[in-house]
């Protein structure tokens, strides 16, 4: 009889890595990882570089789940939770995440967390006026310091255990699950339209 494998959620290891991370790591403390949620996505091409992961803030620039375009009123979908809203979704791409050395997989989950602005508000942090200030490279090299931080501060081993290996071999032993979650899009209200709620 074959021996049934165990099963692994993805996406539960990387939110218990969150909160982790920022239980650890002062300049993450602002954030309540239980309203942020992880997703799994696939990634079109599995050549290294490309995307690995990406952020999805579930609030409008000026911190609102509404906002007014050209006379017509949008909303972002709303995830509730009994701690409020979710108001980030990061979404990690496969296999290619897995692609990256250890510590850049670590690397990878904080420069998505670092992206949360401070007042933590559904919106992004602004470095001037993007995302990653002048350069990516740049504001990766100012996150190294967080990562060392945060490795050397004994982070327990079951939770940094399912970054370690390749894919191949963690599908291997294990039955790969996840939250799938297409990336939510604003949608125009009609007159009696509330904000929608996403399951």
């Amino acid at each position: 009889m074959r021996r049934q494998r165990p099963s692994l959620n993805l996406t539960e290891c990387f939110e218990r890595l969150a909160a982790d991370v920022c239980a650890r790591v002062l300049a993450l403390a602002h954030i309540n990882p239980r309203r942020v949620l992880f997703c799994l996505t696939r990634a079109r091409r599995t050549s290294l570089g490309g995307t690995y992961a990406k952020i999805m803030p579930m609030r409008f620039p000026d911190g609102s789940p509404l906002k007014a375009v050209e006379g017509g009123m949008y909303a972002l979908p709303q995830i509730p939770t009994v701690e409020g809203d979710i108001l980030y979704l990061i979404y990690i791409y496969l296999p290619r995440f897995y692609q990256q050395p250890f510590e850049r997989r670590v690397l990878t989950v904080i420069h998505e967390l670092f992206h949360i602005a401070p007042a933590f508000d559904g919106t992004i942090r602004r470095i001037g006026t993007r995302a990653h200030g002048a350069s990516r490279v740049q504001f990766n090299a100012q996150l190294t310091p967080l990562v060392d931080a945060y490795l050397q501060s004994d982070p327990p081993e079951e939770v940094l255990a399912f970054l370690r290996g390749d894919f191949t071999a963690l599908a291997s032993q294990s039955q790969l699950t996840g939250r799938a979650l297409a990336l939510p899009k604003a949608v125009k209200l009609g007159a009696a339209q509330v904000v929608p709620v996403l399951d």
